[in-house]
């Protein structure tokens, strides 16, 4: 769902995950990322042109962002390709 957020809250939303999360709890999301291929380069950056709040998903930038709220060990997991572009698993985890 974080694609569907602004960039600003995206942050506000991945400070709330940061404070309700206990130490050492873990967040696993599920959400577009970047292409891993060229024939997955097409189909997001239609849906990112139009909604304006892709961007940083197709550009592979939400687990700097996890990092910037203050989540650790950010990192995608794993990738799928998809008909509408790069699904990817992320996971973080809030310091102990």
């Amino acid at each position: 769902m974080l694609h569907h957020l602004s960039s600003e809250n995206k942050r506000a939303a991945l400070r709330e995950v940061l404070r309700v999360l206990r130490p050492g709890g873990e967040l696993h999301v599920a959400d577009w990322g970047r292409p891993q291929n060229a024939l997955m380069r097409p189909a997001p950056l239609l849906i990112a042109l139009l909604d304006g709040y892709s961007r940083e998903n197709v550009e592979g930038f939400l687990p700097e962002l996890f990092r910037q709220a203050g989540l650790a060990e950010a990192r995608q997991a794993a990738h799928y390709n998809t008909l509408f572009g790069t699904l990817a698993l992320y996971s973080a985890r809030k310091p102990a």
